[in-house]
């Protein structure tokens, strides 16, 4: 038999074990640390079709806001879905809320899955196939499409012309763009605008080089039309453009002007939604040399925006994340920009996802319950 002391010892720390989950729950809900913070405010990719331990352990890390799919994702349909519920149990496990599933998947252009596959063949679109698509996205669990675009050819000869939905005027783009948008609000997904303010005016390809021009005020203003349009058409995210816009900041890239960002989407747009950069792993996006990965992450979320895009290599993403992280830690207005981030980013998965989850689970339940009663086999899960 033990000595009372060191019953009393034994009791008092098997009862501070157990209130060690409590406590950390407390903390975390009255003053979260900032690597709960900081990872809400990126979007990251994840290497192929399957979840291995290494990847799960830089996701629980980052802990971030979404996951953006590739190709390399995915093998099958049944696949893809299983890949997308063990990401959200990941992430409701780590951060209380559930991933952005991104997918970039835009009609006539850049695809993953190959759907919307020849959506255009009459030069008109076909809605019926774009919105049979869609109902797949949500089936998969994609909860954000990476589309539509907004880039509208002003420039005849524009690398954007590739991805373009065959259009004659920037009424028939915009037409376009509304209804998409409404049919993904119908299927519960979000949309995203992009690429903002217009990268219908380069030639260069920022895969490549770094766009850069002085674009005439006639055209900036007609590009900033299609983005209001847009808006008000209920995009909910809006994607930042990688180039130099000389004509209002010619010392910044998109990513890092706040005159860009903030002054023109967020004030003169009067957009409430989420600002998303494009990829940062894959793109030229900075003039100043001088400035590491860091700084610039650092720019673009001071510049306005909400979230980080770095879609490839995610253990390069993971030491870029300890990078900004260093740099929150000693920065009080990053320390700002990153908790108001979180905040708009929490509210809208607690209001809009949520609600849009429910939505699309009533919706099937609906679906079986009208197959049941034809005597119609659900589809498997």
């Amino acid at each position: 038999m033990l000595p009372c002391g060191r019953q009393t010892a034994i009791l008092v720390s098997s009862f501070v074990l157990l209130l060690v989950p409590f406590l950390s729950m407390s903390a975390h809900s009255e003053a979260p640390r900032w690597s709960d913070i900081c990872g809400q405010n990126f979007i990251v990719g994840i290497p192929g079709p399957d979840l291995d331990t290494q990847t799960e352990i830089w996701l629980r890390a980052i802990r971030p806001a979404g996951v953006v799919l590739y190709f390399r994702n995915y093998q099958s349909r049944s696949q893809i879905k299983d890949l997308v519920a063990g990401l959200q149990k990941i992430a409701r496990d780590s951060t209380g809320h559930d991933y952005f599933i991104m997918l970039d998947e835009e009609p006539g252009g850049a695809t993953r899955l190959g759907l919307f596959h020849q959506v255009f063949r009459t030069g008109l679109p076909d809605w019926g196939i774009i919105r049979q698509d869609i109902g797949t996205l949500a089936d998969l669990g994609i909860n954000v499409e990476l589309a539509p675009l907004a880039d509208y050819p002003f420039n005849r000869d524009t690398f954007m012309a590739r991805r373009l939905p065959p259009v004659r005027q920037m009424e028939d783009l915009m037409a376009f763009n509304e209804s998409f948008i409404r049919i993904l609000h119908e299927h519960n997904i979000s949309a995203t605008l992009k690429h903002f303010p217009g990268m219908g005016v380069f030639i260069q390809d920022p895969h490549h080089e770094l766009p850069r021009l002085r674009v005439d005020e006639a055209t900036f203003q007609e590009s900033l039309r299609l983005f209001h349009d847009g808006i008000s058409s209920a995009a909910d995210f809006i994607m930042t453009a990688h180039g130099l816009y000389d004509n209002i900041d010619d010392k910044n890239t998109v990513v890092t002007s706040r005159k860009i960002v903030t002054g023109l989407l967020r004030e003169a747009l009067g957009f409430q939604g989420i600002i998303v950069t494009d990829d940062f792993a894959d793109m030229k996006y900075s003039l100043n040399r001088k400035m590491d990965i860091g700084d610039v992450i650092s720019a673009a979320l001071k510049a306005g925006h909400n979230l980080v895009m770095f879609s490839h290599r995610l253990e390069k993403t993971k030491k870029i994340f300890d990078k900004v992280l260093d740099r929150v830690a000693a920065d009080p207005e990053l320390q700002t920009v990153v908790k108001n981030n979180y905040d708009l980013i929490v509210r809208f998965k607690e209001s809009k996802l949520k609600e849009r989850a429910a939505t699309r689970q009533a919706n099937l339940q609906e679906s079986n319950n009208k197959r049941k009663e034809s005597g119609i086999a659900p589809p498997p899960p």
